[in-house]
């Protein structure tokens, strides 16, 4: 286990990576997961920039089967859940205690875990279009995600209200829809991100209504965004429809990666400002 620490005044981040464990059976793959979220809450802990506020998840063949009709990804959520249950209060606490985050497949062979501890402690965002992950049915998995949609940073005498967007599709409620339909999925996940921001922004609870006008406007408080695609062919179709809804100033990353659902093909993460 490979482990590097970078810090500033205001900010820890814990980068870990196990390497070799696309092979690993389901339930060493659950220990290991634990295992490393144990070890980001020590190294927090010991800083004092010690609140979790933003977790990147990078994982070996998301997809692959781990027996029982599960998959990788939902033996990364058991790992997950069973150390978030100690280190931020179990399910109960869920709604308030944990950080905003993705989590995406790759083509290697190592877990990859980022994440980003504050000094000043975040305040977790519910989306009113969709159910809160934790609280998903069984059917994605014998224990289900824990990450807040989105994690709102409050402003400082230096800086803006910041808000941290997690890893963001094409679901309502906790069904995906417009399945095989890549423009749809892409607007969908676009209408998902604007009742976030207005949500983040203003405690709004509405989960329809937003005119068209009013969701560019939330969307135009993005400063950052990262859109994972599945498909290569994907991303020419994508970009014109982002760059007709997010601000001019607005920096976007491209990455292909395979999501956590196998039928969505677009995902959006991002940091917005109110």
């Amino acid at each position: 286990m490979s482990i590097f620490v970078r810090e500033s005044d205001d900010f820890c981040l814990v980068t870990i990576c196990l390497a070799d464990v696309r092979d690993l059976p389901a339930d060493q793959f659950h220990r290991q997961t634990a295992e490393i979220y144990r070890r980001i809450e020590r190294e927090l802990q010991s800083r004092t920039a010690c609140h979790p506020v933003r977790v990147w998840n990078h994982l070996p063949d998301i997809h692959a089967p781990s027996g029982d009709g599960a998959d990788r990804y939902m033996a990364f959520n058991a790992g997950r859940y069973q150390a978030y249950s100690e280190w931020l209060g179990g399910a109960g606490a869920f709604d308030r205690t944990v950080p905003t985050a993705s989590a995406v497949g790759h083509d290697g062979a190592d877990l990859v875990i980022h994440a980003l501890g504050s000094r000043t402690p975040g305040i977790a965002v519910a989306n009113p279009r969709q159910i809160a992950p934790h609280r998903y049915s069984k059917r994605f998995g014998p224990k289900p995600p824990c990450f807040a949609r989105a994690t709102v940073l409050p402003a400082s005498p230096q800086t803006p209200r910041r808000i941290f967007v997690g890893g963001t599709a094409s679901i309502r409620g906790e069904e995906s829809i417009y399945v095989g339909d890549l423009a749809r999925q892409t607007q969908e996940t676009f209408d998902n991100l604007a009742h976030l921001i207005r949500a983040a922004a203003t405690g709004s609870k509405a989960c329809n209504g937003l005119a068209p006008a009013d969701a560019i406007q939330w969307l135009g408080k993005f400063r950052n965004l990262r859109i994972y695609y599945v498909r290569e062919a994907d991303r020419a179709r994508i970009e014109p429809m982002a760059s007709r809804t997010f601000a001019p100033g607005c920096a976007i990353e491209y990455v292909r990666a395979n999501l956590c659902r196998a039928e969505l093909l677009v995902e959006i993460e991002g940091l917005a400002e109110a």
